[in-house]
């Protein structure tokens, strides 16, 4: 009796809080029950889990919910400003060429394809029209960019026309890379061309014209292929540019698990939380599961980042008690406020956390 009253108890305790399930059109849903009550914040933050298959489903189905219910229509990603102008013309167009050729970040896999695709289709429709903002370093798209946003009426003015006359000759092959040896060189040849237009600065914003600012935009982020430390200082500075800029009341970030401790204060979401302008309204929900990595058969995979299944601070012992009590089985995937949880280490780390069933890797 004892057994079956426990065993009835967390059941009960499971139903609460948030579910996601498929909707009858097979995509992920987000449903919330009277104790998570959302409404108070304007700074959202999702850490996610990259390349694992449930993180495209629950990123379009919390894109939705805050939009629908909230009117979150500004999305920041770990992207460059030069793939965000890209992804927003897709939204326009439905052009898949302009995340394909060559293929972007978060585009590589099905899951990630099949979300911008839903997301297309759901912003259509959307009362309030998703804008997809970059914050990270830039890749080789931005070549793409700067040939896209070339002037169709406009001779090449002949001091600059030799870089203008490479960035528009350039092939898909020669700038469809994304892989962090090639990169290196990637990122140099953007210095390049940064330091060319920052020398002739008045010759490219004649010939750009009103599409010069987007240009700055993407040729003088600050950022380019650092590391943690300084890519967390870059993306939150990136934030707080365009939100001033634009007049930007609500928001949702999505980036990795690791800029998403908030017992740091120097990740990204620890200095957003910090900041005297969101520190109320600022909510910060973290990906879970079991093991999203498979701990046995993928030895490259042996270390601490993705050893953790929580991330950095919660082992498997842990994890395993949390699931067991609050995973609710009649949802795909759980939302939890971490104060439930009563452990200090999790509800530091974020205010909420999504429990999912252990994910294969793509």
């Amino acid at each position: 009796m004892l057994l079956t009253s426990l065993l009835i108890a967390i059941h009960c305790h499971a139903q609460k809080y948030g579910c996601f399930n498929p909707s009858a059109g097979n995509t992920l849903e987000l449903s919330v029950d009277t104790s998570i009550n959302l409404s108070k914040y304007d700074a959202f933050f999702f850490g996610e889990f990259h390349g694992v298959y449930g993180t495209s489903e629950v990123k379009l189905a919390l894109i939705k919910y805050l939009n629908t219910n909230y009117g979150v229509s500004d999305v920041f990603m770990e992207i460059g400003y030069s793939a965000a102008y890209l992804y927003n013309e897709f939204l326009a167009t439905g052009d898949t060429t302009l995340f394909t050729a060559p293929v972007l970040i978060y585009a590589q896999k099905k899951p990630n394809v099949d979300f911008w695709l839903s997301l297309y289709t759901y912003n259509k429709t959307a009362q309030h029209k998703i804008t997809i903002r970059g914050m990270d370093f830039e890749r080789a798209e931005f070549l793409k960019v700067l040939k896209k946003l070339m002037p169709n009426d406009k001779q090449k003015p002949l001091d600059i026309y030799t870089t203008l006359a490479y960035i528009d000759t350039v092939t898909i092959q020669d700038i469809g890379v994304i892989n962090s040896e090639e990169m290196v060189a990637y990122n140099s040849l953007y210095e390049d061309i940064r330091d060319e237009i920052d020398a002739n600065r008045a010759t490219y914003e004649s010939y750009y014209g009103a599409n010069f600012a987007t240009v700055e935009e993407i040729m003088f982020n600050e950022d380019t292929y650092n590391d943690y430390n300084k890519r967390n200082k870059t993306m939150y500075s990136n934030i707080l540019k365009q939100i001033e800029r634009d007049s930007i009341k609500k928001f949702v970030t999505f980036a990795g698990l690791q800029y998403g401790n908030m017992a740091h204060k120097r990740t990204l979401a620890g200095m957003l939380k910090k900041n005297d302008a969101f520190h109320d309204r600022f909510v910060n929900i973290a990906m879970t599961c079991r093991n999203c990595y498979d701990w046995q058969l993928k030895p490259k995979y042996r270390h601490a980042e993705n050893r953790a299944p929580y991330t950095y601070y919660l082992d498997k012992k842990m994890m395993d008690e949390i699931y067991t009590k609050f995973f609710n089985a009649n949802c795909k995937y759980t939302l939890l406020p971490t104060p439930v949880i009563k452990h200090i280490i999790v509800s530091r780390f974020s205010d909420y956390i999504i429990l999912m069933k252990d994910q294969g890797e793509f």
